[in-house]
């Protein structure tokens, strides 16, 4: 292997492999070193068959870094374990492959923090340049002709439809449309697509569309199993990195520790968790930090690792009958049934390989009544961040066909879930080195999760919510007990088995107070993470506890850059694949641009400004009119 390259990416995830890959596309002779932790994804089962998505999220599992946060008295004591990924191509191969993208004030908010060219006017046209979306033709804010492909279902899980039929009743203020992921549209229920082949049955990652395919290039070499330990500088400019062997990819395996160097660039990619880790051992962080750990300053930078956040939510299952279409059959490890469904994946890239189990969801805002039953504490958030942000959802909601977790406790049921959780907690935690010298040590981190309580009544509210629509559902067989809130055996919210549905005019279940405290304390017991970490090398001012620039330049070194979900300012509420691959994209057309590369462009054709706003304007009267009619009942 060369010791020299021109850019050196530290970390294989998802960005870095959409601006590898750009890159090596418009110059193949730039010497390009990818250094990733985990081994490679490509064509292995785990990956590359969507309906195996939950089985990298085992205990054991090595296809994601599991961190461990420090325990907390807003989760009764529990300390809360948080999944990224760890391949070729980061979260990209194991995320749950829902198709979600953020609402266009999202990005608005990133410009206001002086981001010159980060709006969703600016961003729209490489949203478009990423995906091939097939689910309908001619859609202003979608693309046509891109590496990653968006498709519908692949085999008919009737679960959804039986979803979308009760909200039509049961629910008719929210409308029903092909497409909540239009940047604008914040509360209405739609098919939910995915990030999968609809020829091939695939995942449609990061690796194996925009990395993999240069693999032949000798230009570009891709290191796995390495962990980077800290960014080279000299005289105040990156000039490469120090890497060791993986503790997980290769156990037992030499500690030492290897010098490659960059002559163009040095770009930190290791996402939420690795990137402020590298910066700190790079000596770029905050000084009390550093000298803890004995780590020379080099830049003394507070803002690193800070500004954690997330998503939070939950997976109530609910039984259903025998006959009824799920995954729990792969979902439990029957092997005779995966066998037989691969054959038909194999022949025609269709069944419930190629599936992930979710196809309908509501992107939710909430009306009157909901936010009342939220509570006053969400009373000042609704106010001064929802109100005026009609683009902005709450949550998401969405059933599941079958039950993605452990089939041990009730082996050879079938179940529907209900997954719902909230897009921007107020929560913020932080992520910091646990060692300035073992790059494989713990990190010290804390998420702070549900340290705001609005956030924790937020998700009372979706249970509640979650629960009236699935007990509507033709399906619907009862709330299996070992998921749920512990309610009192009296409580006419208790859980039990059931013949059927109730009526889809059956009255609202009433809790009590004892009802509500079981929900939040089912909440704080076993509410997580939604696996979207962000934020921790902020792009705003440096003043204002930011990281990198609007070009992703590190603050008070040359030659460095941050390209990961790591830079974002503020949450997005999206599932977070779609804005790692953006980040990546814009991060691509800034390198080239920066070393003087064609090929690279940010597409000529600009998003029209009318796009956007025309959009905005629609559904900000949809929104008035829905707000007012609810407000009459």
């Amino acid at each position: 292997m060369h010791s020299k390259f021109d850019i050196i990416f530290a970390g294989g995830g998802t960005t870095a492999c959409v601006v590898a890959g750009r890159l090596a596309a418009a110059d193949p002779s730039l010497k390009i070193l990818v250094v990733e932790s985990g081994q490679h994804s490509r064509d292995l089962p785990i990956h590359v068959q969507p309906c195996q998505f939950i089985a990298n999220l085992a205990p054991g599992s090595t296809t994601v870094s599991f961190h461990v946060g420090k325990p907390s008295e807003h989760l009764n004591g529990r300390a809360p374990i948080l999944q990224c990924g760890r391949s070729v191509g980061g979260g990209s191969t194991v995320n749950f492959m829902v198709y979600v993208r953020g609402a266009a004030s999202d990005y608005d908010d990133w410009a206001k923090l002086s981001n010159e060219g980060w709006s969703s006017n600016d961003l729209l046209p490489l949203m478009k340049k990423i995906e091939t979306y097939t689910a309908k033709a001619d859609q202003p804010t979608h693309g046509y002709s891109g590496p990653i492909q968006i498709s519908a279902s692949a085999i008919d899980l009737e679960v959804a439809k039986e979803f979308l039929d009760v909200a039509k009743e049961y629910d008719p203020g929210r409308p029903q449309v092909d497409d909540n992921n239009d940047l604008v549209t914040a509360d209405a229920y739609s098919p939910w697509y995915k990030y999968i082949d609809s020829n091939t049955g695939r995942r449609s990652d990061a690796a194996s569309q925009y990395l993999y395919p240069h693999s032949e290039n000798p230009n570009l070499q891709i290191l796995v199993g390495k962990r980077v330990k800290r960014v080279i500088i000299e005289n105040g400019r990156a000039v490469g990195i120090e890497y060791t062997n993986d503790a997980i990819s290769c156990p037992g395996a030499s500690t030492e520790l290897i010098a490659v160097h960059a002559s163009k660039l040095v770009v930190v990619s290791g996402g939420a968790f690795g990137s402020p880790a590298i910066l700190e051992r790079s000596g770029i962080g905050a000084s009390p930090i550093l000298e803890k750990h004995k780590v020379e300053v080099v830049v003394d930078l507070p803002g690193v690792g800070e500004n954690y956040q997330d998503h939070n939510g939950a997976f109530p299952p609910y039984y259903a009958p025998d006959e009824t279409t799920t995954m729990d059959d792969l979902w439990s490890g029957n092997v005779e049934e995966h066998a037989a469904w691969l054959k038909e994946w194999e022949r025609s890239g269709k069944g419930k390989i190629a599936t992930n189990g979710f196809d309908a969801m509501v992107k939710l805002r909430p009306t009157v009544a909901e936010l009342a039953s939220i509570g006053p504490m969400f009373q000042h958030r609704w106010e001064t961040f929802f109100k005026h942000n009609p683009d902005k959802p709450l949550a998401i909601i969405s059933p599941i066909a079958g039950f993605p977790g452990d089939h041990t406790l009730e082996p050879g049921r079938k179940f529907l879930s209900m997954c719902y959780y909230t897009l921007y907690p107020e929560s913020i935690g932080m992520v910091h080195i646990g060692s300035g010298d073992d790059a494989n040590a713990p990190l010290d981190f804390d998420p702070c999760l549900f340290s705001n309580p609005a956030d924790v009544s937020s998700l009372n509210m979706l249970y509640k919510r979650s629960r009236e629509l699935a007990r509507r559902m033709p399906s619907y067989r009862g709330e299996a007990a070992f998921g749920h809130p512990q309610f009192v055996a009296n409580s006419a919210a208790a859980c039990k088995e059931t013949r059927g549905p109730v009526p889809i005019s059956a009255p609202d279940i009433v809790y009590s107070a004892e009802d509500d405290k079981a929900i939040e304390t089912f909440h704080r017991n076993i509410g997580q993470s939604t696996w979207h970490s962000l934020g921790t090398c902020a792009m705003k001012p440096r003043e204002q506890g930011g990281v990198v620039d609007s070009r992703l330049n590190v603050y008070g070194v040359t030659g460095l850059k941050v390209a990961d979900m790591s830079i974002c300012p503020t949450n997005v509420g999206t599932n977070t694949y779609s804005t790692a691959l953006l980040i990546g994209e814009k991060a691509a057309v800034i390198i080239a641009q920066d070393l003087g590369i064609d090929g690279v462009d940010s597409v000529r054709e600009k998003a029209p400004l009318w796009t956007i706003r025309n959009l905005y304007l629609v559904s900000l009267v949809v929104a008035i009119v829905s707000f007012s009619y609810l407000s009459l009942l």
